[in-house]
């Protein structure tokens, strides 16, 4: 999906990946995470999103819940991580890192909620008033009062497979009544997702209708409520691309994660500002019936691979097409058209989930400037690996 792209922007990535699998410093099924041009990356959002007033929240489930990238983005100045589920909130409180939403897309159970408060998220995400419920007898508990962002959608909204939750539209001003007499939590910000999708006829990102809804339950907020809240979050292919349309529709925060490894859709089609930060290392495992085989773990349904470099060096490897590979299927293998050499290179870019893959992430500073040098390894849960 990216191979092309990759190709063009980011030649020392590719070259490193090559000796560092021939030389042995990487296994097969490791992501190699080019961390210069990844901060570079981040820097220019942040850059663009400061000219917007636009609020960022960091996102790391693609990149494996990375602590040591986790710190970088703070040091650079993003605000804190958007979590992705409570094991990510788990790791990161482990950490020390900052939380800015924690809830968005999974919700924190019940018998961790008292972990979470206590560690200061800047919001948490609500989908139901139950769970408010938890967080507000929870933030009692501990002396305080949490900040919440509900999370909201209507008969228009679009909602992804295995997300589906939201307070809806038609129902909002009854559940606002009762989320307003709990003592412990603040209603202080609302979203919805996704907010923004790609568009490939006209090669640009535009809202959904889920945006809309946001900004007429913000206007119930105020005018029947009295209330003004602070945080209006816009998540979705959040990039240069198009934070001035955030800040353009009401939104006042987003959540860059494909972005700051410059993977987002759009960078298949057209280069943008980000450049693509990581690269798939993959080796020929066996030949079979006339097609070649090499080590999967790093698939995702989404993914969209289409074709490899195969080699042990950039100069002389060649471009090979990958077979799709079946969602019912587990990826033991990934198979090419045609058969390649055993212990050959295979490198791909493609749409990353690591966090719910089997890969190495491997963290190398000084590419760009001839000077490669392996930071850090991990596991695709943030968790690092010892040598």
């Amino acid at each position: 999906m990216f191979l092309d792209t990759l190709k063009r922007r980011n030649e020392k990535l590719i070259n490193t990946a090559f000796q560092f699998h021939q030389k042995g410093y990487v296994m097969p099924d490791s992501y190699i995470i080019d961390v210069d041009t990844f901060s570079d990356n981040a820097k220019k959002i942040l850059k663009e999103a400061e000219k917007h007033n636009i609020k960022l929240y960091y996102m790391t489930k693609q990149i494996g819940r990375n602590p040591y990238l986790a710190k970088k983005l703070e040091e650079i100045g993003y605000s804190g991580a958007v979590v992705v589920d409570f094991k990510e909130a788990e790791l990161f409180i482990n950490h020390n890192l900052k939380i800015g939403n924690v809830g968005h897309l999974v919700q924190i159970p019940k018998n961790m909620i008292e972990k979470v408060v206590k560690s200061n998220p800047e919001i948490m995400t609500v989908y139901s008033y139950d769970k408010v419920k938890e967080i507000s007898e929870a933030a009692l508990k501990s002396g305080k009062i949490q900040d919440i962002m509900l999370k909201v959608i209507d008969s228009s909204s679009k909602i992804y497979p295995g997300q589906e939750a939201g307070f809806e539209s038609k129902d909002i001003e009854k559940e606002i009544e009762k989320i307003m007499n709990l003592k412990g939590v603040n209603i202080n910000g609302l979203t919805s997702f996704p907010c923004f999708l790609y568009d490939k006829e006209t090669l640009s990102i535009k809202p959904t209708e889920n945006t809309k809804t946001i900004i007429e339950v913000k206007k119930i907020l105020n005018e029947k409520f009295g209330k003004e809240i602070a945080q209006i979050n816009m998540p979705s292919v959040t990039s240069v691309e198009n934070i001035k349309l955030i800040s353009q529709l009401g939104g006042t925060q987003g959540e860059p994660g494909h972005s700051l490894t410059g993977t987002i859709p759009i960078s298949g089609d057209k280069d943008i500002e980000e450049i693509p930060a990581y690269v798939y290392v993959s080796e020929i495992s066996h030949n079979f019936r006339g097609k070649g085989y090499f080590y999967g773990g790093g698939y995702y349904r989404r993914s969209n691979i289409k074709k490899a470099l195969v080699g042990t060096d950039y100069n002389t490897c060649c471009e090979t097409e990958v077979n799709k590979m079946e969602p019912e299927n587990i990826d033991y293998y990934m198979e090419m058209k045609k058969e390649g050499k055993v212990g050959d290179t295979v490198l791909s870019c493609f749409r990353a989930q690591m966090f719910v893959t089997r890969s190495t992430v491997v963290l190398v500073e000084g590419i760009q400037k001839g000077k490669s040098e392996i930071v850090g390894k991990y596991t695709s849960s943030g968790e690092q690996i010892k040598d």
